[in-house]
């Protein structure tokens, strides 16, 4: 039974929740307030399911542009070493000093020495992008009914500590 009566009206400045709601008149039990605490229940395991999808979707784009970055760098490095081998090679044309023409030649070399690991990087991390989608794709595809399942569950839901370990 609920402790209000019809013609009574409802006048709190505090939100409705399942402990301050009306129950249902016609004795069958739950009522409204169990309807709203099952309803919270399901929208937060929904919003919960919701942010592990997107976190991981996002991952997977944020680490595909960190890749992008890193393929830009090296390929900025390269025109670099090229640049200054080109250089090297004016210099020794104009007959510079041995030692000026070799340090541009040994700088053209470190630029390039540090391109192989760049480019290792942005395959790692094109890599990495492309394995977060996949988990988010699989984890939804695993997920997703369950998640509608419980969500629509005529039952109240079991405490969390319940589905642990299982």
């Amino acid at each position: 039974m609920s402790d209000t009566t019809s013609s009574e009206q409802v006048t709190s400045s505090q939100p409705l929740t399942a402990s301050t709601a009306p129950t249902d008149r016609d004795g069958a039990g739950g009522g409204i307030g169990s309807a709203l605490a099952t309803a919270g229940r399901a929208l937060t395991e929904a919003v919960r399911y919701g942010i592990v999808i997107a976190q991981l979707t996002a991952t997977g784009v944020k680490l595909a542009l960190v890749a992008d970055v890193v393929t830009s760098a090296y390929t900025y490095v390269e025109k670099c070493a090229a640049s200054i081998d080109r250089l090297a090679d004016q210099a020794a044309a104009l007959a510079v000093d041995r030692d000026t023409v070799a340090e541009h030649r040994d700088a053209a070399a470190v630029m390039r020495s540090v391109l192989e690991e760049a480019e290792a990087m942005a395959a790692d991390l094109a890599d990495l992008s492309t394995s977060f989608r996949a988990t988010a794709d699989a984890h939804e595809a695993d997920y997703g009914s369950v998640a509608e399942a419980a969500n629509a569950m005529p039952v109240e839901m079991a405490e969390r500590t319940f589905y642990s370990n299982r």
